[in-house]
């Protein structure tokens, strides 16, 4: 092993055995995938909680806030509709999503396990309301701007988040073999389309 990998090797395999097994899985597993002793992933994380934060939680918190702030400091953003708007958002999420499925599904499966003895749940709630608090305002307002006043803050933002995870993640396993599956480009036009109409109500 090359010097300095090894935080990398232990964030590849903390996504992959989170996936799999959940938030039960256990530091000496993950190492034992990362090809790496468990007292080295003690000394580049803290905790079990460290390593699924910079492995899992962090980089799809990045992902969503990074999109955010491209789209803020894009100067046709201010000229695009409000179909084009959202054609870009899904594309540049699903994109992120379906590259990143164990992401996606270690936190499906903290979200189903519940409430954990250190509290990681309700620390991934807080994070996630977080970085979705700076994005509401604006996300409403502008939603206000094209007809479509939200009933809830941040309601439609979580609800496009949620879909299009679900889909770029799930949407493969609805095909009976891979060769059935759509292309992507194909899904993210269709995606798009039914997020603009189900947000315009036509």
């Amino acid at each position: 092993m090359r010097r300095g990998t090894a935080p990398g090797l232990l964030r590849e395999a903390a996504r992959d055995v989170f996936a799999e097994r959940g938030y039960r899985a256990t530091t000496r597993e993950i190492a034992e995938r990362a090809g790496v002793s468990p007292d080295l992933l003690f000394r580049y994380f803290d905790s079990k909680e460290r390593l699924f934060f910079d492995a899992v939680a962090t980089p799809m918190l990045d992902a969503v806030d990074g999109l955010h702030q491209r789209w803020l400091l894009d100067p046709e953003f201010k000229t695009m509709d409000l179909e084009q708007v959202v054609s870009r958002f899904v594309t540049g999420f699903y994109g992120f999503m379906s590259e990143n499925r164990s992401i996606a599904r270690a936190m499906v499966h903290l979200f189903n396990e519940g409430s954990t003895e250190g509290g990681e749940l309700e620390l991934l709630r807080e994070r996630i309301s977080g970085t979705l608090q700076s994005m509401t305002a604006p996300v409403d307002a502008y939603l206000e701007a094209q007809g479509v006043p939200p009933s809830s803050p941040g309601l439609p933002l979580r609800i496009v988040l949620l879909l299009v995870g679900v889909v770029a993640n799930f949407l493969p396993n609805t095909y009976a073999v891979d060769s059935e599956v759509p292309p992507q480009p194909a899904i993210i036009d269709e995606l798009a389309r039914f997020i603009y109409h189900g947000l315009r109500g036509t």
